[in-house]
């Protein structure tokens, strides 16, 4: 009987191996994914603050009715993400023409201008 005993805590302890493999292999791919999942907010965030940045530079030009400006700032943008940054630019000048009084649109070109020249990566600007 003692071979049997030997055969069943053989497979007991393979079944065992089998199990911790594949709970290492669940852990690996787990840890890829928060990898892959946490590089693509990187590279997202990057890419909505150069939007952003591209896009204040527009709506500035825009302000101070600098069309010459307007353009050169659009026509570096490149081709694919153009009509994102017009259309950021764009909601920004809507929005201030809505919501600013008049004698607060010089207050409001500041502020834009503040943060356009701190860059993306100082929110006390504004």
């Amino acid at each position: 009987m003692t071979n049997v005993n030997d055969i069943v805590q053989q497979q007991i302890d393979a079944a065992k191996r089998r199990q911790q493999a594949q709970q290492q292999r669940r852990d690996e791919l787990a840890h890829a994914r928060e990898h892959g999942l946490a590089a693509r907010h990187r590279t997202k965030l990057t890419r909505i603050g150069q939007t952003e940045q591209q896009a204040m530079r527009i709506a500035l030009a825009s302000l101070r009715r600098d069309h010459q400006g307007v353009s050169l700032a659009l026509s570096a943008v490149p081709d694919p993400d153009a009509r994102r940054v017009a259309a950021v630019a764009l909601a920004a000048v809507a929005e201030l023409a809505l919501a600013a009084p008049p004698d607060k649109v010089q207050t409001a070109i500041d502020g834009i201008t503040r943060m356009h020249d701190a860059g993306p990566d100082d929110p006390s600007a504004a």
